[in-house]
C-alpha cells in the first residue's frame, strides 16, 4: 500500500524544477508510505516518477520504488496483487527476479503484455507504467475501485496522483470549483468518477485504465461483470459455491509479510471474515470495534466481543465520547480533499486510528457484501413497488403528470409518495441508490441565479441514467438479472467506489494501514451476480443465500439478528456544533464562494433549527461544505 506521483510532459520541454515538484507532491501525500520514498525521471526527462512506501510485501529495500530496468522501463504501484506468486510461476523461467515483492511481478508482466496484463492481476491496485521503448505511460486503476488515480491535463502537462492534495501542490493547478461535480454533489454527497470537485481535475474509473502516446490519451473499461447461469444449480449448490468463493477471498487477503487483522462490528459480513481467517491461520489475530459511550442504540461491541471469544481474537475496542467527535470533525475535513459527506468516517477514523496504535497495519473488512447480496430491509419496499411502477410506467405521460401535481399538492417536499410520483412522471428509475441529500427542487432553493443560469438544465438524475444504460446492456446478456440486481449493480458501480471504498482508502491511509475487501474480489462479484435474486432475498430474509452459506461458520445470534449499520451518534453529540459553526460561517461563505444564496442557506438551517432529525444528513452536508470550502477552496 503506498502513494503515487507523475508529472509526464506530452508536448514542450519539462521544467527544470520537476524533480522538486515530485518530492511536493510526495510529501503532501507521505501519511501513505511512511516507510521509504523514490523519485525518478526518465532518459529524456520527459516523465518524472514519485512513490511513497507502506512495505507490506517485501520488506526489504528490494522493494524500492521507483522500481526500473537497465532498459530505462519503470513502474510506480500502489496496493497489493494477492495472486502474484501464482503469477511469478507462471511467467517465463527465464526472467530473475531480485524481490520477493509483487511489484516486480506487474512489472515484468506489462513488459511482455501491456494492459493485456490486468486480466492476470488479482487484487488491488492503482500504478503507472513506464515503456521506454515504446514511449507509452500506462495507468490503471483495479476493478473494484479500491485504489485511487487522479489525474489533469494543462498545456501539454499530464499529472497524476493517489490523492488530488498533490495535485494542488503544482503551481499551474488552480483550486476551482467544478460547478456540475457541486450540483451532483449536493445529491448524493459523493462524487463518480470521472467527476471530481476540482475543475480540470479528474478520476480514473474502477476496473479502467489509460494509455498515453505521442500527445494522444485513451481512456478504456477493461473489465465488467461476467456472471455466470446457476439456474440449474440447486439453493445448496449455490450454498456451497459462495462459502467456497468467500473462503478463497479472505485466504487471498491473508497475503502479507506483516499481521493482518480485522474490523469486527459482530454484523454477519466481519464476523464471517473473521472465522474464516481463523480457520485458516493459527497466529494471532487482532481485531478492533469502536462504540459511542452511552449511545447503545449506535453500539455493537458486545456482538464483537462475543465473535472474538467464539474465534479467538485479540480484541481492542475504542469508547468514542462527545468531545472525540468534536476534535475530529477538522480532522475528517483534513483527510478529504475530495469530499464525501458521510457521517460515517467518523467511527472508521477512529477504528483505523486503533489498528494503528495497536501495531496493525493491514485490515480485512466486510465492505461491499449489502451490496452485492441486497443486504438492507429498505431495499424491500422498491422490491414490493418495482412490479407495479413498471404498469404504471406504461401510462399516457399526460396522467402521469397529472398524478404528480395532485400527489405534489397532498403531501410535504420529502414524502415518499410524491418522489416516486415525481420519477415516474418524468420517466425516471424509480432506485436511486445514495441520493440521501438534497431533492432538484431543494437544491435550486438555495443556489444563485448567476449559478443556476451556468449550469442550464442539467439534472442528477443523468447520473442514475449512465449506470442504467450500463445495467440494461449487461441484462440483455444475461436476462436472469432483475430489480432487485440492478440496485445491487448501482451499489456496486457506484455506491461502492465513491463512498465505502473511498472513505477506506481515505481513513486508512490517513493513519498509515492497508484495508482489504474480500467480499469485492472480482470472483466474488462475478459470482454475487450468478445468483438469482430469489435467493437474495427470501423469505421476507435479506442476504439470504449468503447468511444460508455462513450457517456452517457462524451462530443463528450472529446471522439473524437485527442489521444496526455502522451509524453515529450525529444529531445527539454534534448537531449544535455543526449547526454553529454554518450559522457563523454563513455570511462569509456565500460571499466567498459565489454559488450558494445565503437566504436560500439559512431557510434550510432555520428548518434544521427546529429540531426534526430528518435533516441530520443535510445538516452534515452543509456543513462539511462550508469546512470543506474552506479547507480546499480558502473559502
Amino acid at each position: 500500500m503506498c502513494g503515487i506521483n507523475g508529472i509526464f510532459y506530452m508536448k514542450g520541454n519539462s521544467l527544470a524544477s520537476s524533480m522538486e515538484l515530485v518530492r511536493a507532491m510526495n510529501t503532501s501525500i507521505a501519511h501513505r508510505g511512511p516507510d521509504d520514498e523514490g523519485i525518478w525521471s526518465s532518459l529524456d526527462d520527459r516523465l518524472f516518477l514519485g512513490h511513497r512506501r507502506l512495505s507490506i510485501i517485501d520488506l526489504t529495500t528490494l522493494g524500492h520504488q521507483p522500481m526500473k530496468d537497465e532498459n530505462g522501463n519503470a513502474i510506480i504501484f500502489n496496493g497489493e496483487i494477492y495472486n502474484y506468486k501464482e503469477l511469478k510461476n507462471e511467467l517465463n523461467s527465464e526472467i530473475h527476479f531480485k524481490t520477493g515483492s509483487d511489484t516486480e511481478v506487474v512489472f515484468e508482466l506489462y513488459k511482455q503484455h501491456g494492459h493485456a496484463a490486468l486480466k492476470q492481476l488479482n487484487g488491488m491496485f492503482a500504478f503507472a507504467f513506464w515503456n521506454q521503448h515504446n514511449e507509452t505511460l500506462f495507468l490503471a486503476r483495479d476493478r473494484a475501485g479500491k485504489k485511487p488515480l487522479y489525474y489533469t491535463l494543462h498545456d501539454g502537462k499530464f499529472a497524476f496522483s493517489s490523492e488530488i492534495k498533490a495535485l494542488l501542490t503544482l503551481p499551474w493547478i488552480k483550486a476551482i470549483p467544478d460547478q456540475e461535480a457541486l450540483y451532483h454533489f449536493l445529491t448524493y454527497n459523493q462524487l463518480p468518477a470521472p467527476l471530481t470537485m476540482f475543475e480540470g481535475i479528474s478520476k480514473l474509473d474502477a476496473g479502467e485504465c489509460m494509455t498515453l502516446h505521442r500527445g494522444h490519451i485513451k481512456i478504456e473499461s477493461y473489465w465488467n461483470i461476467e456472471p455466470q447461469n446457476f439456474e440449474a444449480k440447486s439453493e445448496s449448490e449455490i450454498s456451497d459455491t459462495l462459502y467456497h468463493q468467500l473462503e478463497k477471498s479472505v485466504n487471498y487477503r491473508m497475503v502479507a509479510d506483516v499481521p493482518v487483522g480485522a474490523f469486527l462490528s459482530g454484523g454477519v459480513d466481519s464476523s464471517a471474515v473473521v472465522a474464516l481467517m481463523r480457520a485458516q491461520s493459527s497466529a494471532t489475530i487482532k481485531t478492533f470495534a469502536v462504540g459511542f459511550d452511552g449511545q447503545s442504540n449506535y453500539d455493537e461491541r458486545v456482538y464483537a466481543d462475543n465473535v472474538s471469544k467464539m474465534f479467538n481474537t485479540e480484541h481492542y475496542e475504542k469508547n468514542i465520547k462527545p468531545e472525540d467527535i468534536a476534535n475530529c470533525l477538522p480532522l475528517i475535513i483534513d483527510s478529504f480533499d475530495e469530499p464525501m459527506a458521510d457521517a460515517t468516517c467518523i467511527p472508521i477514523y477512529f477504528i483505523s486510528q486503533l489498528a494503528r496504535q495497536k501495531g496493525t497495519i493491514v485490515v480485512q473488512t466486510g465492505d461491499g457484501a449489502d451490496e452485492l447480496f441486497s443486504g438492507y430491509r429498505a431495499w424491500m419496499k422498491y422490491q414490493k413497488i418495482y412490479p407495479w411502477y413498471h404498469i404504471y410506467n406504461k401510462f399516457p405521460a399526460s396522467l402521469k403528470k397529472g398524478m404528480a401535481s395532485i400527489v405534489n399538492e397532498t403531501n410535504n417536499e420529502a414524502s415518499a409518495i410524491r418522489e416516486i410520483f415525481s420519477r415516474a412522471a418524468h420517466g425516471q428509475e424509480l432506485f436511486w441508490g445514495g441520493a440521501k441529500a438534497f431533492k432538484e427542487s431543494t437544491k435550486r432553493s438555495f443556489l444563485t441565479a448567476p449559478y443556476l443560469a451556468n449550469i442550464g438544465d442539467i439534472n442528477s438524475y443523468s447520473i442514475i441514467q449512465k449506470y442504467k444504460r450500463d445495467f440494461t446492456q449487461l441484462q440483455a446478456k444475461h436476462p436472469w438479472l432483475t430489480d432487485t440486481d440492478w440496485m445491487c449493480y448501482l451499489g456496486l458501480k457506484f455506491q461502492i467506489p465513491s463512498k465505502y471504498l473511498y472513505r477506506m482508502d481515505k481513513l486508512g491511509m490517513a493513519n498509515s494501514i492497508e484495508i482489504r475487501n474480500p467480499f469485492l474480489d472480482y470472483n466474488m462479484i462475478n459470482t454475487a451476480f450468478s445468483i438469482h435474486s430469489n435467493y437474495k432475498t427470501k423469505n421476507k430474509e435479506p442476504k439470504y443465500i449468503l447468511k444460508k452459506s455462513l450457517e456452517r461458520i457462524l451462530p443463528p445470534e450472529i446471522l439473524y439478528r437485527k442489521k444496526m449499520g455502522f451509524c453515529v451518534p450525529l444529531q445527539e453529540w454534534a448537531g449544535e456544533i455543526m449547526l454553529d459553526y454554518t450559522e457563523q460561517n454563513l455570511k462569509s461563505f456565500t460571499r466567498n464562494i459565489e454559488l450558494f444564496s445565503e437566504a436560500g442557506l439559512n431557510a434550510q438551517i432555520r428548518a434544521i433549527r427546529k429540531g426534526n432529525k430528518a435533516y441530520t444528513n443535510q445538516l452534515w452536508t452543509i456543513y462539511f461544505l462550508m469546512a470543506w470550502f474552506k479547507k480546499w477552496m480558502s473559502a
